[in-house]
């Protein structure tokens, strides 16, 4: 089997725990648009990256982060961990530098450097097997934002879809195999499990777990040596997510010290992990928005009927929910989907498929909740398509569905096809 050159990537869909959901994601200095090849980030534009130093036998860089919170940064296991082993380093062996830009340029009051209170590495990693490459770092202080220091969003769904671009950061060896000085970033389309195994069935069929994807050009604009623990990212709505971790690629054939620029890059979904980030670094967030805490008994709370006993079109079901009191269904975050899956369980026919409120008719590819006028995703950035949907299949398909192959995934489907619907009330 080929070598493999780790650097991580995770993909996500989470809670934003570490933050307010109002203050991750977003730059605080305007910033120019990035081009699909690699080039040279300015200072701020990725606020939220960070870079991982060892301190012992010499202080030098060996991998990036991402800051998720004031106290957490996500990174891969086999950054943080000792060789051939699952435990992670001793605590005082590295330290995190912040709002960096330049590499070489040492710590200074707008780019800080962290000690560490703590190194979490996921009790299944395995080095070996690329399996679990995830790893959380607890900073000893709470991390100071300003302009060149913010959170990333952790996306509460996954951002996964083929062929959609994410941007991938970080002082990886350039196309000169060295590592970079400055601070860089490409553009870089996910691809399919499948894609990624046949292009290269040596290295991928056994290493590209359930838990991972994969990303990158095969022209040489990709994650290489140096960019491993560093994130994938997607802007939602005008907020940044960290979608994947850079985990690993292949090795040049004439040089396994360095990565192929030929082929795909591997990385874990971070999606997969939300249950662990949260169980792991709970006592260290605080999930209260300062300006939303006295108002947290105004909270406005969901209730799903289920509509089992009719099928109608789209505009019918809008309106019987209407003439019930109630409104057709909007889902806006992971706990409205939990919350209809609960309703859909406790109905008395659990197999879908349902409408719900979503439709881009009139404005096609733009979905809006009918029931409320807002476009889908306003605000929380939260979406649930199915992997290969929304698609227009049939060229009419403007209206939105769950439950059609189990779950509560969305796809699209013609406004005048005949089903169950569900509504809701909002208190």
């Amino acid at each position: 089997m080929k070598h493999l050159i780790f650097h991580a990537f995770i993909a996500i869909t989470f809670y934003s725990y570490a933050q307010c959901v109002q203050s991750c994601g977003k730059r605080q200095i305007k910033t120019r648009n990035l081009i699909t090849n690699s080039l040279d980030a300015q200072p701020g534009d990725f606020p939220w990256h960070v870079a991982i130093l060892q301190r012992v036998p010499v202080k030098q860089y060996i991998c990036g982060g991402t800051l998720v919170g004031q106290s957490i940064i996500i990174t891969s296991a086999h950054c943080v961990s000792i060789p051939g082993h699952r435990q992670a380093k001793p605590i005082e062996d590295l330290v995190v530098q912040v709002g960096k830009h330049l590499l070489n340029a040492p710590a200074s009051a707008s780019e800080p450097e962290y000690s560490l209170s703590s190194i979490i590495v996921h009790q299944a990693s395995n080095e070996e097997q690329t399996d679990h490459d995830i790893a959380l770092m607890i900073t000893e202080e709470p991390v100071r934002y300003g302009k060149f220091v913010q959170p990333a969003c952790l996306p509460t769904f996954s951002l996964i879809r083929d062929n959609l671009v994410g941007t991938i950061v970080g002082w990886g060896f350039t196309e000169h195999d060295s590592i970079s000085n400055v601070l860089r970033a490409a553009n870089v389309p996910i691809v399919t499990k499948d894609v990624c195994i046949r292009s290269n069935l040596e290295a991928f069929a056994r290493s590209v777990t359930d838990e991972m994807f994969c990303a990158g050009y095969r022209n040489g604009t990709n994650a290489c040596n140096g960019d491993s623990g560093g994130g994938l990212f997607r802007n939602v709505q005008g907020r940044w997510y960290l979608v994947g971790i850079i985990s690993f690629s292949v090795t040049k054939q004439m040089n396994e010290n360095l990565c192929s620029s030929t082929d795909y890059t591997a990385l874990v979904n971070v999606a997969k992990y939300k249950g662990w980030i949260k169980e792991n670094s709970d006592s260290n967030l605080d999930l209260s928005c300062p300006e939303t805490k006295s108002a947290a008994s105004t909270t406005t709370k969901k209730q799903y009927f289920v509509h089992n006993n009719k099928e109608v079109t789209f505009l019918e079901a809008w309106r019987l929910c209407q003439n019930t009191g109630h409104q057709l269904a909007t889902i806006t975050s992971e706990e409205d989907s939990q919350l209809i899956a609960h309703a859909i369980s406790k109905s008395g026919n659990k197999k879908g498929p349902w409408y719900t409120a979503g439709t881009d008719l009139g404005n096609e590819g733009q979905f809006v909740w009918i029931s409320t006028n807002k476009p889908v995703g306003y605000q929380t950035g939260y979406l649930n398509f199915r992997p290969d949907q929304p698609n227009d299949a049939w060229g009419n398909e403007d209206c939105l569905e769950i439950g059609r192959w189990g779950g509560v995934e969305w796809n699209d489907i013609p406004c005048d096809w005949k089903q169950r619907y569900i509504c809701e009330s909002v208190i």
